[in-house]
């Protein structure tokens, strides 16, 4: 198959979601091609071609739409299918496809997916993450009643009857989409999680390495967050955590990311100033990867003013790596399951009770062996549940007769 993908978000040199299964399409024996709004360029720059691992991307200049204020972030969103039907038009128009993917959010690539089906007479694959505009309703970036919610639900609606089939991250993601989009067929909405290319797994022996770097007592049960520290994340819950366990050596907070809500790491870790927590807002691949090997428990918070079931995909990345995960999340998510029951890999908790974090942390920081077992479970369940080389297949037989 000739494959097109559309997106605001896809990687380039570090691997991830759609990296790693546009790789795993190419392995397959088919050929792909990614239309990617690049924010990293400057806007002055021409869109240009860029071959990685057999994948081509066509990179186009775009505003900055991650880790900005909602005003910035919404403005970028609605420029974006302008910048990139022009593109489409200029340097893809005389190609063919036989299928076209893209990811939400944002919801305004909806447009240019539009024109592109249009275009080359094919199908369309969502691959749902995000379901925007009601995540933002319940964080408080805008009220349910504002015109602001209205544009972006109709968008949303148009996103989702214009795609053929909609890949969901979890059981709960696809029953949501059903029940408030009645209007679409509920056998289009399919179960297609997070997935990322699995290497073999290598027991690291650098935990010394990571001690003395970054000056880490050796004892001491490092806790890992890293990724974005937005609004959703809930950032408060780990401040909180730091305050509490500032003077207690059996624990270490290693916090790496940037985002809208950063500042309230900072401010902790400024205020409490204890000896046993860091924030890095970015730091070399090689430190970071030294790291997610070494440490000892994977965090992973959500707000618990969601209503909507978010399946945060960091979680790979700590499963990949045979960490347990630390999970604090809404009580709505089905996330919940994956880490008590499906794969067994960690402590849930719900992010509204902070004790119930605290005592998470006690747990762990003070049990071995059961981290290791919430480990062991994680990297097993990662193998057997998200391979990128699988879910590649599994996307291609949806579209074959």
């Amino acid at each position: 198959m000739k494959i097109l993908h559309i997106s605001a978000v896809f990687s380039i040199g570090n691997g991830g979601i759609y990296s790693d299964l546009g790789e795993a399409l190419v392995s397959g024996g088919h050929s792909v091609d990614v239309l990617l709004a690049d924010a990293s360029l400057r806007f002055c720059d021409k869109p240009s071609w860029f071959e990685q691992n057999g994948v081509s991307i066509l990179r186009v200049p775009t505003f900055k739409m991650q880790k900005m204020g909602i005003v910035k972030k919404s403005l970028a969103f609605v420029l974006l299918p302008f910048i990139l039907k022009r593109a489409l038009k200029k340097f893809l128009s005389q190609k063919n496809y036989d299928l076209i993917i893209f990811d939400a959010p944002p919801i305004t690539l909806t447009p240019v997916v539009a024109s592109a089906k249009k275009l080359f007479k094919c199908p369309v694959f969502l691959m749902q993450k995000d379901i925007f505009p009601q995540n933002a309703v319940d964080v408080g970036l805008f009220p349910k009643c504002s015109p602001v919610y209205w544009y972006f639900r109709r968008q949303e609606r148009k996103m989702l009857a214009l795609a053929d089939k909609i890949g969901c991250m979890s059981q709960g993601n696809i029953d949501y989409i059903r029940k408030h989009n009645p209007y679409i067929d509920a056998e289009k909405v399919v179960y297609f999680p997070n997935a990322v290319k699995v290497n073999p797994f290598v027991r690291s022996d650098g935990r010394t390495e990571l001690c003395r770097k970054f000056g880490i007592p050796q004892n001491a049960c490092i806790f890992l967050y890293g990724g974005n520290m937005g609004i959703p994340q809930y950032m408060q819950l780990t401040a909180a955590a730091i305050r509490h366990f500032k003077n207690d050596s059996r624990v270490y907070f290693m916090c790496i990311g940037s985002g809208t809500k950063a500042g309230i790491i900072k401010d902790a870790i400024a205020s409490a100033n204890p000896s046993n927590a860091a924030y890095y807002s970015a730091i070399p691949r090689a430190d970071y990867d030294l790291i997610a090997r070494n440490c000892d428990v994977g965090i992973v918070t959500l707000s618990p003013y969601f209503t909507i079931p978010n399946y945060p995909s960091k979680s790979l990345g700590y499963m990949a790596a045979a960490l347990p995960i630390l999970a604090a999340t809404d009580t709505n998510t089905d996330f919940r399951a994956l880490v008590d029951s499906q794969a067994k890999c960690g402590i849930w908790c719900a992010s509204s009770d902070e004790n119930a974090f605290f005592e998470a942390i006690q747990t762990l920081a003070s049990n071995a062996d059961l981290r290791s077992s919430f480990g062991a479970n994680g990297r097993k369940y990662f193998e057997r549940n998200f391979d990128a080389a699988v879910w590649a297949k599994r996307l291609v037989e949806l579209f074959i007769a």
